[in-house]
């Protein structure tokens, strides 16, 4: 199939970028150092190793992700390769889906590393590996992916340095859900509809760290099984939107 032809393509080249392999290693080692901070506080070392193996999964893969796919479109149109593609019998929601999925394929190779280096540390450290933190892993994997199809959706109309800061900033203000919860609430109506739309129509990326449930017992989510299917349903489909809405901008666009 011609979307799984341009995902190879782009996978390879994705590959070949320096800035990607500096941040997988650099998550690789904040991972393989976690055992190193737990002995400077050993009643915590776990907590130690379990928080800052996955943030750093979580800051790599933000920066693998928005990195990776900012680039995908415009290098394309750069040097003038988008033509030589749309010349010969591919649609362009194709070469959208093509992008995506290798974009996605490179961010998931790198999550999977990293993921294998955390588990194992955690093996090494507690003879055992806790499923949560499998489960942990897993919904970094799915933030990623609505993540990257947000990126896509930028590149269909926005330069790399612009789509850098929309993608970065959406996703930080997506973590903060508590807050923007908080404002719809507010006895001012024009905070009150800002809050609501800024909480409901931007991507909730808040509701996929949590390392806070996982990390102290204490807080316990009601039902994890419900909660991740909930979570890996709304990634899918808010996904699916954006790159639908990334189609039909790039099949009216000119390049």
């Amino acid at each position: 199939m011609i979307p799984f032809a341009i995902a190879q393509q782009t996978v390879r080249e994705a590959l070949r970028r320096r800035v990607m392999w500096i941040f997988l290693v650099s998550g690789v080692f904040l991972i393989a150092m976690g055992p190193v901070f737990g002995f400077l506080s050993p009643k915590d070392s776990q907590t130690v190793l379990r928080s800052l193996g996955l943030a750093a999964i979580l800051l790599a893969g933000l920066f693998i992700t928005i990195v990776t796919c900012i680039y995908l479109l415009p290098v394309e149109i750069e040097r003038r390769t988008i033509y030589t593609v749309l010349s010969k019998p591919v649609q362009r929601y194709q070469f959208i889906l093509g992008k995506f999925m290798g974009g996605f394929a490179v961010v998931f190779i790198n999550i999977v590393a990293m993921g294998i280096v955390f588990l194992a540390m955690l093996w090494l450290q507690e003879k055992r590996l806790p499923p949560e933190m499998f489960i942990g892993v897993v919904m970094t994997f799915f933030q990623m992916l609505l993540l990257a199809a947000l990126t896509i959706f930028f590149s269909t109309f926005a330069t790399p340095v612009v789509n850098f800061f929309l993608s970065f900033g959406i996703f930080l203000v997506g973590n903060m859900s508590s807050v923007t919860d908080s404002l719809t609430s507010n006895n001012n109506p024009l905070v009150s509809n800002a809050g609501k739309v800024i909480h409901y129509l931007l991507p909730n990326f808040g509701n996929f760290n949590i390392q806070n449930s996982i990390i102290h017992p204490t807080i316990e989510i009601k039902n994890p099984n419900v909660f991740l299917f909930q979570n890996m349903i709304y990634a899918i489909v808010y996904s699916l939107v954006l790159l639908t809405l990334a189609v039909l901008i790039f099949d009216r666009r000119e390049v």
